[in-house]
């Protein structure tokens, strides 16, 4: 049966100075309008509410993401209005603002030979610079080809009936290159191919020149493209981006998405790509594991990347902007703005995953930043505190040792900690033998953000096949007592392929733990 929800008390008084009425309304009416602007530095004071323990309960839910690839890593915040903010993690792209055409990173090398012709329609709503290619060339140093554009003309063979509008003979190309057919001669974007259908193709192949093709059917909507072989139609789709501006073509892994929801995750606004790695920078192959809180005027999101090929040895990196959904200004080491540098530092075994994955609390004036910190043999929540009045506070991290231990534990995820009023304790959750039919959400309390013990596993209605769990807070990761919070996380059916997840959004309530 689902729990009754009170009427939602009213707020601690906190004290104000203030000269007069008029300037006293006017802070208050500036707390109502911006859930950032709370004073770090008050403390948490004598509730006006019974203190009680709690437990979360989560309630049937809804998948807010089918598509391909995935969205997780949540984190949420209820405003004051009880709007919602999200964060995701998502699929990455290329730098030079490329559209897929593929759907997946699924793919086989597909040979153009010496008298073939490989060739892709699609159509794209916007001007572009260039079409990019991904191109094997089975470790030879000796391979070329030329590609050329053309508009679409009805059908496939009237179409090459016609004159390219652009074309360029690449050779003796590296093996795995991007290719790139620009707009105009100077390659500097500026000039663009004008919003419309298409047809690239390669042809005048040398023996072992061709491009990659994804092996999963379909294309991005952006695109509708269409792959051919020797002027015939095939399954999958050729490796290959609509790019509107010039840029590396490196590939990073994921981004940051936002969407925001009026109705409790009924209905979303359509997501916006709002952090992004740094061309260049020590966060350039990934900008992932959200973790959001606003205080001070700021919002500040945690992330993860690394500079490691392989995935490995990530770090802590963040970054502050006014509005939910960015622009943002990375940490530098120093102050904000500039090139990223991580927050916190891993210093652990190479073949480790590193440092990442954060969350904040804000309590009684003290930022309090949990990570990840996990070695090869190892699986490990880390705390580092700072005071939350210092604007430059990621530079006054003090370490505060490991806080979990999930090392005995199957296959367990990243840990989402939240200040819960109503027990004045902190609780933190996890995935264990996540991504499996067995898999749950274990919890986790403290009295003082640093000593957690385990509490038990979140009951109610839950999926299989568990991933990356996030649970709702405000601004300053306070569960406040008698608003709906919420629960999202990743999760997938048998079988199972890696990244291949939906995304599951249910409300969660607090209540008194049964006997």
């Amino acid at each position: 049966m689902k729990p009754n929800i009170m009427e939602r008390p009213e707020r601690d008084a906190r004290p104000l100075m203030a000269a007069g009425r008029h300037f006293l309304n006017a802070l208050i009416l500036a707390a109502v309008f911006c859930s950032c602007e709370k004073d770090p530095g008050t403390e948490s004071g004598t509730p006006e509410f019974e203190v009680y323990d709690v437990v979360p309960v989560a309630e049937q839910g809804w998948d807010i993401y089918t598509g391909t690839g995935y969205r997780y890593g949540a984190s949420i915040i209820v405003n004051d209005d009880e709007s919602v903010d999200l964060w995701l993690a998502a699929p990455g792209g290329t730098f030079g603002e490329g559209v897929k055409t593929y759907l997946s990173d699924e793919k086989d090398a597909q040979q153009l030979g010496t008298d073939g012709t490989l060739a892709q329609y699609f159509e794209f709503d916007e001007s572009f610079a260039r079409i990019s290619l991904y191109c094997p060339s089975w470790n030879s140093t000796q391979e070329s080809f030329t590609l050329s554009i053309y508009e679409w003309n009805s059908d496939y063979a009237g179409t090459v009936a016609g004159e390219p509008l652009a074309s360029r003979r690449f050779e003796k190309y590296g093996d795995n290159s991007w290719l790139d057919l620009y707009a105009g001669d100077d390659e500097t974007g500026t000039e663009k191919f004008p919003a419309g259908k298409y047809l690239w193709v390669m042809s005048d192949g040398t023996a072992n020149s061709g491009i990659w093709k994804c092996t999963v059917s379909g294309s991005s909507s952006q695109t509708n493209a269409r792959s051919y072989v020797d002027g015939e139609e095939i399954s999958g789709q050729f490796f290959s981006m609509i790019c509107t501006s010039a840029g590396s073509n490196e590939i990073y892994w994921d981004k940051i998405v936002y969407m925001h929801s009026d109705d409790g995750g009924k209905t979303w606004t359509d997501e916006v790509p709002t952090l992004l790695p740094t061309e260049g920078g020590r966060d350039s192959l990934s900008c992932c594991d959200p973790g959001v809180a606003c205080w001070g005027g700021y919002y500040y999101i945690g992330y993860t990347s690394t500079m490691n090929q392989s995935g490995r040895y990530n770090h802590v990196y963040m970054a502050r902007g006014t509005s939910p959904d960015g622009p943002w200004e990375k940490w530098n080491g120093s102050g904000w703005g500039g090139d990223p540098s991580p927050v916190v530092t891993y210093d652990g075994t190479l073949s480790g995953f590193g440092a990442g994955e954060p969350c904040i609390v804000v309590l009684d004036g003290t930022v309090y930043l949990y990570y990840s910190w996990n070695e090869w043999n190892t699986v490990t929540t880390m705390l580092s505190t700072a005071p939350a009045d210092d604007e430059n506070w990621p530079a006054r991290l003090e370490s505060r040792g490991v806080v979990i231990d999930k090392t005995d534990m199957e296959d367990p995820d990243h840990t989402d900690v939240k200040y819960v009023e109503r027990s004045r304790k902190f609780v933190a959750i996890h995935a264990v033998e996540r991504d499996t039919d067995d898999s749950w959400i274990q919890i986790w309390e403290s009295e003082d953000g640093i000593s957690f013990t385990k509490a038990g596993q979140i009951r109610g209605e839950l999926c299989k096949g568990i991933i990356n769990a996030g649970m709702s807070g405000d601004g300053e990761g306070h569960v406040r007592p008698d608003i709906v919070q919420y629960l999202c996380y990743a999760h997938s059916d048998e079988p199972r392929t890696w990244g291949h997840w939906a995304t599951w959004w249910s409300p969660m309530v607090w209540e008194r733990p049964t006997e």
